[in-house]
């Protein structure tokens, strides 16, 4: 029998990259952004589209920086590039507390990019996959369900409380005491990648040879970046993240000031954010689980088409019992979109350049974000309201959905589905 996957080195490090996942930017960025643009337009004396253009800056300077910082991981080795860079993380959002107008938040929505890139799920999402093939699916999507969907399901409330105690200073201050405080120590202690574990003599031990070769290489299998670029499954892939970020998780930037225009009360809107993030956690696990048996990308097609269904009815009911379900079936969606981009990577590509490539599609999932953002915001300053925003979003999960529900089959096929 072939050696389990789930050794204390393994575990230990899967619990690393779940904290790295739990105080990431998709965190700590796409789930606090909404309820800072809900009050900064007048703090800072500006309006939300020209905020909306900050945090698309950002976003697009992270579709830039984010696949250099892949790149890095896999020539430096993950503690070298995301231990700096939550330090760095940190200290931007120390700096988001001090700024006093618009073009000051700009500035440091531009800084951000450099530690984003550092410290994103690309550096996590690799650590796991090095560590678990067989069972690559569940793992990954268990960590980013407890670690990306739980964060996201928790900090809008966590946020929220802290600027109704401490003013958005404090929001921004608190958010890096949290990152500081338990990410950094967290992620030192516990991501080891396995070749400092030695983890092809881990597979030697169990005697059988063709495992420990296997093993042994399991880091080099795949294409480089340039032979990945010239496939046109990439640009499926990188479509399919583009514009399901550019309906889905730009939505989530602007949900607490649409869903107060519609006239529900800061803590409601809340509360459908927060229901949305649990429908992430949810897709995020069962997606990783089912994906691991069947072995097949269509796996992810339900969770799109239920994505498309939820965003069309935020952006078109007004009653609370609506939107709570609607939110859910947006958060599966977007949950089998984060987790299990890292999984078609592994399986399209390999492991062998895997941090570059899987830092492309989130660099694509970064592009789509910040053009969605800044979309939204100007077109509701346009209009007057979010309705005509639907037409935005839902085209852009049409899309998104015909590009993943025509995915040819895997490359790098599991053990498991090669032993079927």
């Amino acid at each position: 029998m072939a050696r389990s996957e789930f050794t204390r080195p393994a575990i230990l490090a899967a619990l690393g990259a779940w904290f790295g996942f739990l105080t990431g930017p998709n965190v700590m960025v796409a789930a606090t952004n909404s309820n800072f643009l809900r009050i900064l337009p007048e703090a800072l004396h500006t309006n939300r589209t020209m905020l909306s253009t900050a945090l698309a800056v950002a976003l697009w300077l992270n579709a830039i920086c984010v696949p250099i910082g892949g790149r890095l991981v896999d020539r430096f080795g993950l503690r070298k590039v995301v231990l700096p860079g939550i330090v760095l993380f940190s200290i931007a959002y120390l700096l988001l507390s001090q700024v006093t107008n618009a073009w000051e938040f700009l500035l440091v929505q531009i800084l951000i990019a450099v530690p984003v890139s550092m410290h994103a799920s690309p550096a996590y999402a690799k650590l796991i996959s090095l560590w678990f093939d067989r069972h690559r699916g569940f793992v990954l999507g268990l960590a980013v369900a407890l670690g990306a969907g739980l964060g996201q399901t928790i900090m809008p409330k966590v946020t929220q409380a802290l600027i109704n105690t401490y003013g958005w200073r404090g929001g921004f201050i608190g958010i890096a005491l949290i990152v500081l405080a338990i990410g950094f120590p967290a992620v030192a202690l516990l991501a080891r990648t396995p070749k400092a574990m030695l983890v092809a003599d881990h597979a030697a031990s169990s005697g059988e040879q063709a495992e420990t070769e296997q093993r042994a290489r399991f880091g080099q299998q795949g294409y480089t970046r340039g032979e990945a670029l010239r496939q046109r499954t990439f640009y499926q892939l990188f479509a399919a993240i583009m514009f399901g970020s550019m309906a889905l998780l730009a939505t989530m930037a602007h949900a607490v000031p649409l869903l107060t225009e519609r006239g529900l009360s800061v803590s409601d809107a809340t509360t459908v954010m927060s229901c949305a993030f649990a429908g992430v956690i949810v897709g995020q696990f069962s997606s990783g689980f089912v994906i691991d048996r069947l072995n097949t990308p269509r796996v992810l097609t339900p969770y799109f088409a239920s994505a498309l269904i939820g965003v069309v009815i935020l952006y078109s009911a007004h009653d609370k019992h609506i939107l709570l379900p609607a939110a859910v079936m947006m958060g599966l969606g977007l949950g089998g979109e984060i987790s299990q981009n890292a999984y078609l990577v592994s399986r399209y590509f390999g492991l062998k350049a895997f941090g570059a490539i899987y830092g492309l599609t989130f660099a694509a999932s970064a592009l789509g974000n910040g053009t969605g953002v800044i979309l939204l915001g100007y077109l509701r300053d346009l209009s007057g309201s979010y309705d005509i925003c639907r037409y935005l979003t839902g085209g852009a999960m049409t899309a998104a959905l015909i590009c993943v529900t025509f995915l040819p089959k895997f490359v790098f096929s599991s053990p498991k589905a090669a032993a079927r």
